[in-house]
């Protein structure tokens, strides 16, 4: 029983993401009540207040999965790699560009910021180790910066590159 709560609830939630992602087409995220996105997402009040607090953290539960996913799929790699190496990037773009739709929405409203984020801390948690020192920490913060810069104006450009260009582009700036 519970198994089935739990696919219940899943469900809920992306329904809430896409239905946030739909009525942001036609208005700022402030402008979006609560009657309006559990209606148009076929939920209860309930649903919506037992899994968020804000709007916001239903973008933000929804990029943590997408995340928490990317890792556990690099995580089943023999070897992680360098940060900034062509095999990591080109899989970077391939996964992200799934999400294109989502993180430009994200974009859209103004809250860029958590995928910024995101990245940073992924590539921090994935990467840094004290021991590399303080220069090496400041490389991997201007490459996140960069892989979020480079990835809002693919996105801008609806993805017309291809993920290879891309990441030769990106491994162009950052050479060892």
């Amino acid at each position: 029983m519970k198994s089935k709560k739990n696919q219940a609830n899943v469900l809920a939630k992306e329904c809430m993401v896409s239905a946030l992602m739909q009525l942001l087409e036609d208005k700022p995220l402030s402008a979006i009540s609560v009657t309006e996105l559990t209606e148009k997402a076929g939920v209860s009040r309930m649903t919506y207040y037992r899994n968020y607090q804000s709007k916001e953290e239903i973008f933000q539960d929804y990029l943590d999965d997408i995340v928490d996913s990317y890792r556990s799929d690099v995580a089943s790699w023999p070897s992680r790699g360098n940060y900034n190496d062509y095999r990591n990037l080109v899989h970077c773009f391939r996964y992200f560009k799934k999400y294109k739709d989502f993180i430009r929405g994200l974009i859209d409203s103004g809250m860029g910021d958590m995928v910024l984020k995101a990245l940073t801390d992924y590539i921090n948690e994935t990467y840094y180790r004290e021991e590399l020192g303080q220069k090496f920490y400041y490389s991997l913060q201007s490459f996140s910066g960069a892989l979020y810069n480079i990835y809002r104006a693919w996105i801008e450009r609806n993805t017309v590159e291809e993920p290879e260009e891309m990441a030769t582009v990106l491994c162009g700036m950052f050479q060892n």
